[in-house]
């Protein structure tokens, strides 16, 4: 969100891409391409080979490169800033104090060692003086106001079919791993994950000397398994009217009598006459085992989650029992350092007040203007394409366009910071996380049965990332991603608008993505396509799923076309949009080189290069299974194999790897 383009630029550069940043930002050189691989074949291979097969995975991470890996450096630059003011004293209650003393309560390690899993205690005895299922429910209640959700997914947002007021909505909820198909799955890697699992529980049982953790590990598991036979897939979740079940209060607590709802919703002082059920199949089997599992074994289950959810602000050993499981899971072979873990966590609790330090800090203000200058620019782009379509008729894309122009821009870091109203203690870690989690509740329900404060953020500022929020319709770019090798204050026209310009098109696009399309340009669940259209969409969206599903990963992994095609819908968009916006400037106009290359060239090298990331297997796999986003090189040849400029430039030719003749190639937006 906040980004000097000076040093720290370099600095970013240098760390996730090992190339030596030119010493004339407005002539950013594209090197180490692999002439001996056909644009036509892999155009990712072809700019990002050569980095790919020299850079190193750090052994304390995942992958590397750009995009989400762009926030390991960032860590690091937070970690500077939080070193220093941590280093001094400051006014109590300033934004200073709050995130120095968090970061140092984190730090001492020495006493977080001594005092092991005292803090802990009090809510393990909780546990144990629970004698039926309706104690299980007020436990579970009370820790929803603590950010320990257990069985229970409840947040205050918009309702889909009245976006101007704020509703409750209940989701699936319950499990330890990162998918309910982890449960079912018995290939060997899978497997491996579930006995890393149980492995894990165990020995948070054991660390808090609770006897016979192997077995109460599987007692988890076998509820966890039953709770998973309820959940929707991640494709079945895609089906946002299916997960629209607004329902009365009353009539929940009468079916769903263990929950009580009305009960629950009276111990969390919350006042609701109607909660959205997101899936309801979910809570009648939590319901079900309420009454079916021994209060005995859900006590367990209980012990379980809650030393999971508060292992990370305990002693280290239980920070290193996480690590173990992740390590499975993931790949990552070494522990992160201390400060890396707590510079991730300040950003986490208190990342709106770290963030006012990092904008000061690193980000040019002269950025906002000239990312929203792009902005508009892809917006006339996009009406443009709109007004080109053969598919669509006039009816529909006047209100296309109308929802277009109605998106709300967020640009840098908000208007107004976010306020923490906790005190926070230099000595007492435990105490911060459960204050600020406490806080972080509050803040999130005093707008239920209100209209959505149209200034908030759904990521803290010093984030690399960007969002589309279908029910505010806006769109996010936090100064985190305002950076290279996605924007540069000094690059030239090709570079941006294949960087940066390809994310705005991209966010741009999930308006009318298979999920966006069907909000209207209020943020209402409310279908505003002629039916001819709309079946039209469906149909070339269907081709989208067929084309992804195709691709492979790891040699034998497909990837997931129903799961991921909001994503790929929005890649296929962002870059045509972004192009189109180019060709609007006076460099995409030109044919004038630069290293080399035309502009058009630039443009698309442009592209392969944000996406340049290298990850170890493990996350991968885990990443195929549980991510909406296609892997780094389908995000590149994905959608270039369908985009006819790309063909003109590089002059592809049939026989080429990637070729797709005219007629194959899938253009929706």
């Amino acid at each position: 969100m906040k980004y000097t383009f000076t040093i720290a630029l370099a600095a970013i550069f240098l760390v996730s891409c090992q190339e030596e940043q030119p010493k004339e930002p407005s002539k950013i050189a594209f090197t180490g391409i692999s002439e001996s691989i056909k644009p036509g074949d892999n155009f990712f291979e072809h700019v990002n080979k050569t980095w790919y097969d020299t850079i190193q995975i750090a052994d304390d991470q995942v992958g590397v490169g750009s995009y989400s890996f762009l926030n390991i450096p960032q860590r690091k630059l937070l970690q500077n800033i939080l070193e220093e003011v941590s280093a001094s004293e400051h006014a109590k209650g300033t934004v200073e104090q709050k995130v120095g003393d968090f970061f140092a309560s984190g730090m001492d390690t020495a006493t977080l060692n001594q005092r092991g899993y005292e803090p802990i205690k009090p809510l393990l005895e909780e546990i144990n003086a629970i004698t039926n299922s309706k104690e299980v429910m007020a436990f579970v209640t009370e820790q929803i106001t603590k950010g320990n959700n257990t069985v229970m997914g409840l947040r205050v947002a918009p309702d889909n079919k009245n976006s101007q007021m704020n509703i409750l909505h209940a989701s699936q909820s319950g499990l330890g791993l990162p998918d309910r198909d982890y449960y079912f799955k018995t290939d060997e890697p899978t497997v491996k994950i579930q006995n890393a699992y149980k492995t894990y529980l165990a020995t948070l049982f054991d660390l808090s000397e609770i006897e016979n953790g192997a077995e109460k590990a599987e007692t988890v598991y076998d509820i966890e398994k039953q709770l998973a036979e309820a959940h929707k897939t991640r494709i079945e979740r895609r089906n946002i009217q299916a997960n629209y079940n607004k329902l009365a209060v009353s009539d929940i607590t009468a079916s769903n009598p263990n929950i009580a709802w009305e009960m629950l919703l009276s111990d969390l002082d919350l006042e609701a006459d109607s909660i959205n059920v997101r899936q309801p199949d979910y809570y009648n089997k939590l319901d079900e085992l309420l009454s079916e599992v021994s209060v005995e074994d859900w006590k367990t289950y209980l012990k379980a989650h809650s030393l999971d959810h508060y292992s990370r602000f305990l002693s280290v050993p239980f920070e290193d029992a996480l690590f173990e499981y992740n390590k499975v899971l993931l790949g990552q072979s070494q522990q992160q350092p201390r400060a890396q873990i707590m510079a991730q966590q300040v950003d986490r609790q208190l990342g709106f007040a770290l963030g006012q330090l990092y904008v000061k800090r690193y980000f040019d203000e002269a950025a906002k203007q000239r990312v929203l200058d792009l902005v508009n620019n892809l917006q006339k782009a996009f009406e443009n394409r709109m007004s080109q379509l053969d598919w669509m008729s006039d009816s529909t894309k006047t209100k296309a366009k109308e929802k277009l122009y109605a998106i709300t821009k967020k640009i840098g870091y908000p208007d107004v910071w976010r306020e923490y109203d906790v005190d926070i203690a230099r000595d007492q870690y435990f105490e911060n996380v459960v204050a600020l989690q406490k806080n972080n509740y509050a803040y999130n329900v005093k707008d239920l049965n209100n209209p959505p404060n149209k200034g908030r953020w759904g990521t803290t500022p010093s984030t690399v990332t960007a969002y589309y929020n279908p029910s505010l319709n806006e769109i996010v770019f936090p100064a985190g991603i305002l950076q290279f090798p996605y924007f540069d204050m000094a690059a030239d026209d090709a570079v941006n608008y294949g960087g940066i310009g390809m994310v705005i098109g991209h966010e741009l696009t999930h308006a009318f993505d298979d999920n966006g399309s069907q909000y209207d340009g209020e943020g209402n669940l409310k279908n505003w396509w002629t039916e001819s259209d709309l079946e039209k969409f469906k149909g070339k969206t269907q081709q989208l799923i067929d084309r992804y599903s195709s691709f492979t990963v790891l040699d034998t992994v497909h990837l997931k076309g129903a799961m991921t095609i909001g994503e790929n819908t929005a890649d296929n968009g962002g870059i045509a949009i972004a192009y189109d916006a180019f060709k609007m400037t006076e460099q995409g106009q030109d044919t004038t080189k630069i290293g080399g290359n035309t502009p058009d060239e630039r443009f698309f090298m442009s592209i392969a290069r944000i996406w340049r990331v290298k990850t170890r297997d493990e996350f991968m796999r885990n990443y195929v299974n549980t991510n909406s986003h296609s892997p780094a090189i389908w995000r590149v040849n994905g959608p270039l194999m369908n985009f006819t400029p790309f063909y003109e430039t590089f002059d592809l030719q049939p026989g080429d790897e990637n070729y797709k003749s005219e007629e194959e190639r899938i253009k929706i937006w």
